[in-house]
């Protein structure tokens, strides 16, 4: 009789990242990822507390991910682009979960704050605004790459890429018309 193969954290955790983006946090359950990884629920007990630590693993991965995705060709990260975009579309189910959940926010505050405060920091440079300016300007510009991005993410709206880069273009240039002037 062959041996059992033992089931590590890694495993479980990868598992775990497939069943959410292929089908949304509500598939990552105890049992599910029992039989993916076709063992008995007690490895998974083993080695997550609960279902928040796990959670919290997966938002760590998803994080890393979405940065990666949005990041151009330097790693300059930009929230405003068209990548924003285009990882709603590709990855509908990690950006559900990242964006679009209760208490998501406030759940990835600590790895979401240091992007925030450097595409604040660059605006504000960039247009030479104050603090309060940025900031403003900074919400207004992810609002609306998100709002497009969301719209793609749910399928509410199916918009082309290229429809969406020249909408988020459009967005910019207005929003930054005032401080152009400056």
């Amino acid at each position: 009789m062959p041996a059992k193969k033992q089931i590590t954290k890694q495993m479980i955790l990868e598992a775990a990242f497939s069943m959410l983006k292929s089908g949304g946090i509500n598939a990552v359950n105890v049992k599910a990822l029992a039989k993916e990884l076709n063992c008995s629920t007690q490895p998974i007990y083993l080695s997550f507390a609960s279902m928040d630590a796990l959670r919290d693993k997966l938002s760590s991965l998803a994080v890393g991910e979405f940065l990666q995705a949005i990041a151009d060709k330097n790693g300059e990260i930009n929230l405003y682009g068209i990548k924003y975009v285009e990882f709603a579309k590709k990855e509908k189910n990690l950006f559900r979960f990242l964006f679009m959940r209760p208490n998501a926010f406030s759940e990835l505050q600590d790895a979401l704050a240091p992007i925030m405060r450097d595409a604040i920091a660059k605006l504000k440079g960039k247009y030479k605004i104050d603090a309060e300016e940025a900031h403003r300007l900074h919400d207004q510009l992810w609002m609306h790459a998100h709002g497009v991005a969301s719209m793609v993410a749910t399928d509410f709206c199916v918009w082309d890429l290229d429809k969406a880069a020249d909408m988020l273009a459009e967005c910019h240039a207005l929003l930054v018309k005032k401080y152009e002037a400056l």
